[in-house]
């Protein structure tokens, strides 16, 4: 087994989440903490914290840093030349706030990532399989890898990330696997995935547009291409020893959708901010107030004091004769401004949704024909999604678990996403009450699962949804468990913290590969 070795000094900022480094049975060290266990909860000697601790731990500048300050579209063509070289820190910091802060946006981050949720996924056998494979070996194969996504902690949370890649422009995700995993316990030379640890965007740097992934842990601004070597490290590249490919899945877009978002993003800022002053001068229609003639001699203060106040827009009484006009009401017009910040909408959901749409919600008026073609249209950009993340996960999580599981054999099953097939369960019974009549049996389980009822046969035996596969996947670990039984549950399972949350420094650990 490869040696660990520490490949940073340890300088961590708390908005950054953690990577894994290392092999099973070695000495435990990671990227923020490169020292064994041991010395990391012991401190230093007499009990106090290292000169390495005390800079982590005062290390907050990601936490004060605004991007938004003095962002102009200018600014925004340097960050996208920098992107284009792999240094991704400074535009992934900017398009967070912008995920926050653009209304059209996080809707449309919303509406992608619900409608992604809706897809039925599961691991399917190939319809026709490769030379050398039989049925048996498939249905193996597909018990088996459907029991590793069931043991997935945080399969939801991964979908999502790998949905976001086409935003970001990439997601990388961290095998972890269960620790601690006795390799006697399981006839796989692999653990189980515990999960897929999702990685922050700004946290990495690339060697260029097609150049390998480097772990840039402090984020620093301008690291790509010709310096991921000299100012990270090659223990930081994903490839390396240290951090081997096959311990990751990796998904990237060609054309991913940030730069779009952000000039949509910086032009709404700017018409929102001139709509503002707009609404402030002209919101309000000013008056210009006409005293009447012959004002007594010593009241034209008194008289001048009660039309300004008028004019102003404050409640008060003219005297007779007066006059109130207001000029700039015929010239106030309409205002440009909504349609430039409607605009910039537009464009961000017409390039977001491949052209299917304009705007994310349009009214139904009389029936539903809007509402309806809209979620026709989120159901095929969800399809067409769904298919591209099968083929990230077929790759990166697929291959290595049948290789390692089935060695040498075709692969012949692969985790897809796709539309939930809606069946009419009248129609289903009706069919299966038609086959027992005329003496075919058909098969309860299957019924069980097409029709969402607990049925049960003439005996009293319950019929229950299979547990080898069929399911959703972080939903039960019965397939592992029945394939596994010297295993039982998977010894030594920690209790984690949710691994959504951006502050979780607590999973800083090696992992197993």
């Amino acid at each position: 087994m490869p040696k660990t070795t520490p490949i940073a000094s340890g300088r961590k900022a708390t908005a950054a989440r953690t990577i894994r480094i290392g092999a099973p049975g070695t000495v435990q060290a990671s990227l923020e903490n490169p020292r064994p266990r041991a010395e990391a909860v012991l401190g230093a000697p007499g009990g106090g914290i290292t000169s390495e601790e005390l800079v982590r731990r005062s290390n907050y500048w990601r936490d004060n840093y605004n991007p938004l300050r003095g962002l102009t579209i200018a600014r925004l063509l340097v960050l996208f030349e920098q992107a284009e070289r792999g240094a991704f820190a400074e535009i992934q910091l900017t398009l967070r706030k912008a995920e926050k802060r653009f209304p059209v946006l996080k809707g449309f981050v919303e509406k992608l990532l619900s409608s992604v949720e809706e897809l039925d996924g599961k691991v399917r056998t190939k319809e026709q399989l490769p030379a050398g494979a039989t049925a048996e070996l498939a249905e193996a194969q597909r018990r088996f890898l459907q029991s590793r996504y069931d043991l997935l902690k945080n399969f939801k949370t991964s979908i999502a990330q790998l949905v976001l890649a086409d935003l970001r422009g990439y997601a990388v995700l961290q095998k972890h696997r269960y620790q601690p995993w006795s390799e006697g316990s399981s006839s796989s030379s692999l653990p189980p995935v515990e999960e897929l640890y999702w990685l922050e965007p700004w946290c990495w740097a690339r060697d260029g547009f097609y150049g390998d992934f480097y772990y840039n842990e402090n984020s620093q601004f301008g690291v790509g291409l010709g310096s991921c070597q000299a100012s990270l490290g090659e223990a930081c590249r994903v490839g390396s020893e240290q951090l081997p490919r096959t311990d990751f899945v990796i998904r990237e877009a060609e054309a991913p959708l940030y730069e779009i978002a952000l000039i949509a993003f910086v032009n709404w800022l700017m018409g929102r901010k001139d709509y503002a002053a707009f609404v402030e001068i002209f919101g309000l229609p000013n008056a210009v107030v006409i005293l009447p003639p012959n004002i007594p001699p010593g009241k034209e203060t008194d008289y001048q004091a009660a039309a300004e106040k008028v004019a102003r827009g404050v409640s008060g009484a003219l005297p007779a004769g007066s006059d109130a006009k207001f000029p700039g009401q015929g010239a106030r017009g309409a205002s440009p401004y909504e349609d430039f910040c409607g605009a910039q909408e537009k464009d961000l959901v017409l390039a977001g949704t491949a052209g299917h749409l304009t705007m994310l919600a349009q009214p139904t008026g009389i029936g539903k024909g809007a509402s309806e073609e809209q979620d026709e249209a989120w159901r095929k950009i969800a399809v067409a999604k769904g298919m591209r993340i099968s083929d990230t996960l077929q790759r990166d999580f697929d291959a290595p678990e049948l290789a390692a599981e089935f060695p040498g054999a075709p692969v012949c099953v692969g985790f897809t996403l796709a539309i939930k097939d809606a069946e009419d369960v009248g129609e289903l019974l009706d069919n299966v009450v038609k086959a027992e009549g005329v003496g075919l049996r058909v098969d309860a389980v299957e019924i069980s699962e097409r029709s969402g009822l607990k049925l049960t046969r003439a005996e009293g035996d319950v019929v229950t949804s299979r547990g080898q596969g069929e399911g959703a996947p972080g939903t039960a670990q019965a397939s592992f468990e029945d394939q596994h039984p010297q295993a039982g549950t998977v010894p030594g399972a920690p209790a984690l913290a949710a691994t959504g949350s951006n502050h979780d420094a607590s999973r800083l650990n090696p992992s197993t590969h």
